[in-house]
């Protein structure tokens, strides 16, 4: 288990380096002046065009901007936003895009998760009743449903329901986002003198304005992950060792839970993986509907800037992404191993199998 373990987190390393070496060539390959963040292309002179350059270091050459790079990543340095980028004393300054994506990914990170646990807590239960009573009135229900949800787009899903929950009937917000830590109390009366609405904050709000994206998420997955369950649970509920269970007496309710739900739900867990990218997106599509500053709001304003693409925002972004999918794989493989540890030695005698005819 330990090795299977080691070689899972080396690959994803590896993969890693691969991501960050992409997203540098795309940046060096990008028809983009970056100097005309910090001066006026048509009207500047070609020395202070140059000097624009050797501020912003990108009149190196490629290798040495390489192996900077590397080093800053290393440290979770992306750079400078070039759309905030401003000289001062002869130095650029401006918002360090690390903080700026980081931002940014906590809040696409809380309404993934959050959405994929609103998708199990439907899924799984119901799945799992659609198998124990196949083509009855439930299983119709759970299929209808399902293929309902699968074939809307997230953005009309999102729309309806801040249109009519949010907006009409006033049930949920229908639009915002509030951390999850209580504003400080010097910002709440500020707000409060200057007659503006106070910010919000706190586990309560943080999730009370989450509900919708919440709900919208897991409407585009449930019909997918709902049927993997219950066609899992068909199989697994027709195999020898849970018919010798109930032999021995077990009640149904115990051999379903202890028996043939930990089997049903190691295909779910690589389903997850498979489909984080995708997951990734649908979140940035949502965060365009409900107004969330995550990735996919940074990453369109990125792209929107009227000096141009934000490319040290951009790459980063879509490096985050990319490393945030390398990691659920990575996750995704330990715990079906941890849920079937027969997995990792059948990975072995697979390797060994393929040394031996390369041999």
């Amino acid at each position: 288990m330990i090795a299977y373990s080691l070689r899972r987190l080396g690959i994803a390393v590896v993969l890693l380096w691969i991501l960050a070496t992409i997203t540098f060539v795309v940046y060096l390959k990008v028809p983009q002046d970056p100097a005309g963040f910090l001066v006026d292309l048509q009207h500047a002179s070609p020395q202070q065009i140059a000097h624009a350059h050797h501020v912003l270091g990108t009149d190196r050459p490629a290798v040495v901007q390489y192996g900077k790079y590397l080093r800053r990543l290393a440290h979770g340095d992306f750079g400078l936003s070039w759309a905030t980028i401003n000289f001062f004393g002869g130095q650029a300054v401006g918002t360090p895009v690390g903080h700026m994506v980081w931002q940014a990914a906590l809040v696409t990170g809380s309404l993934m998760l959050g959405g994929l646990a609103l998708l199990m807590l439907v899924a799984v239960p119901l799945g799992t009743l659609a198998a124990t009573r196949p083509r009855s009135f439930v299983d119709r229900l759970s299929l209808g449903i399902g293929v309902a949800a699968i074939s809307t787009h997230p953005l009309v899903v999102g729309l309806l329901l801040q249109l009519f929950v949010g907006n009409r009937w006033k049930l949920l917000p229908a639009s915002g986002y509030c951390t999850v830590a209580k504003p400080p109390k010097a910002a709440v009366e500020a707000a409060q003198s200057a007659g503006v609405p106070p910010p919000c904050g706190g586990i309560g709000e943080w999730a009370w304005h989450l509900i919708l994206p919440w709900v919208t998420f897991a409407l585009f997955f449930v019909a997918l992950y709902l049927r993997i369950v219950r066609a899992r649970m068909l199989e697994v509920l027709e195999e020898p060792w849970v018919r010798t269970a109930r032999a021995k007496g077990a009640s149904e309710l115990r051999v379903i839970r202890s028996h043939a739900l930990r089997n049903a739900v190691a295909p779910v867990v690589t389903m997850l993986a498979m489909d984080a990218g995708m997951a990734i997106g649908i979140a940035m599509y949502i965060e365009t509907v409900f107004g969330l500053p995550g990735l996919g709001r940074t990453l369109i304003r990125a792209e929107a800037g009227l000096q141009g693409y934000d490319l040290p925002v951009i790459l980063a972004v879509t490096l985050v992404a990319g490393a945030a999918i390398i990691v659920f794989n990575l996750i995704a493989d330990l715990v079906v191993m941890a849920l079937d540890p027969t997995l990792a030695r059948s990975s072995r005698r697979g390797l060994l199998r393929l040394a031996g005819r390369t041999a």
